[in-house]
C-alpha cells in the first residue's frame, strides 16, 4: 500500500497496522529524510530514522505532515528497539507536539520570563491539553448528569479526560469512541440523514454520547443510567462549542 501523508497521518497509519494486528514495515519519506517503523502482531517494535533507532523515530515522525509512505506486509523486524505498548507512543508524541506547538506560539508572541521574589518565573500561557483538561473539569463540575468526559481525535488519540470511574482506561475510552464515531458518520452518509450530529448508545449501567467537535475531534460523554437525556444533550452541546474555541 502506498500512499501521502497529506491524505493519511503517520498516527492514522500506525493506528491502522496496529489495530489490524499486522506485522509490517512502514516507509516514510518527508522529502528530506526517510524513516522506517517495523510493527510485529500489532505492536510497533523498532523503528530507525538517520542514525536515529527507537521510540524518539516515532516522536519525532509524528510531526509530519508532507511526504509519502509504503507499507509492506510481513517484513519481520531487524531487531527490537521498543517495548512500549503503541498507544502509549502515540499519547506520548501528541504530548511533545502539544509542548512544542506552545513554546513556538510563546516565542513569536515575545512572551518573556520575569522575577519574583529572586525566582524567575514564566509568563507562558496554558498549553492546548491543559486547557482542554480545565473545560472538562468544569463540565463535570457543573453537570449532574454527565460522569465522565474524553476529547479524543478521529483517530483515537485521547487529548484530554476526566473519567473517574474505577476500571475505566483512558485509552480504551479513546479507541472506542473513534470507532463509534466513523461507524457514525459512515451510517448517517450512506443512509442519506445530513450531517453527523452526534450519537447516543444506551446500555443497563448508563450511556455513552459521541459528538463531533470538528472535523479532527469529538468529545464523549459517559452517563449514568435514568437521567434527563435532554439535559445531558443540552450540556454536550454547550461543551462542544467550549472546544471549538480551544481547538
Amino acid at each position: 500500500m502506498q500512499g501521502k501523508l497529506q491524505d493519511m497521518g503517520v498516527a492514522d497509519l500506525i493506528q491502522h497496522n496496529c489495530l489490524d494486528g499486522k506485522t509490517a514495515r512502514l516507509l516514510l519519506d518527508n522529502g528530506q529524510q526517510q524513516a522506517v517503523i517495523y510493527f510485529q502482531s500489532g505492536e510497533i517494535v523498532h523503528a530507525e530514522l538517520d542514525d536515529m533507532e527507537g521510540e524518539e523515530v516515532i516522536y519525532r515522525v509524528l510531526g509530519w505532515t508532507d511526504g509519502s509512505f509504503q507499507l509492506d506486509a510481513d517484513e519481520t523486524p531487524p531487531k527490537h528497539t521498543i517495548t512500549q505498548p503503541w498507544t502509549g507512543l502515540l499519547l506520548e508524541g501528541a504530548r511533545l507536539l502539544d509542548e512544542q506547538a506552545a513554546a513556538t506560539e510563546t516565542a513569536s508572541s515575545g512572551v518573556k520570563a520575569t522575577k519574583s521574589d529572586g525566582k524567575e518565573k514564566s509568563q507562558m500561557a496554558k498549553t492546548k491539553s491543559e486547557r482542554l483538561a480545565d473545560a472538562l473539569s468544569e463540565l463535570l463540575q457543573q453537570s449532574s448528569d454527565i460522569e465522565g468526559a474524553a476529547v479524543v481525535g478521529i483517530d483515537g488519540l485521547v487529548y484530554a479526560a476526566n473519567v473517574p470511574m474505577r476500571d475505566l482506561d483512558d485509552e480504551l475510552v479513546g479507541a472506542i469512541s473513534a470507532a463509534v464515531l466513523g461507524m457514525s458518520r459512515r451510517g448517517v452518509s450512506q443512509l442519506k440523514r445530513g450531517n453527523y450530529n452526534r450519537t447516543l448508545i444506551q446500555g443497563d449501567d448508563g450511556n455513552i454520547i459521541v459528538a463531533s467537535i470538528n472535523d479532527e475531534a469529538l468529545l464523549v460523554g459517559l452517563t449514568p443510567k435514568g437521567i434527563n437525556l435532554g439535559m445531558a444533550f443540552l450540556e454536550i452541546r454547550n461543551m462542544v462549542e467550549a472546544l471549538q474555541d480551544i481547538l
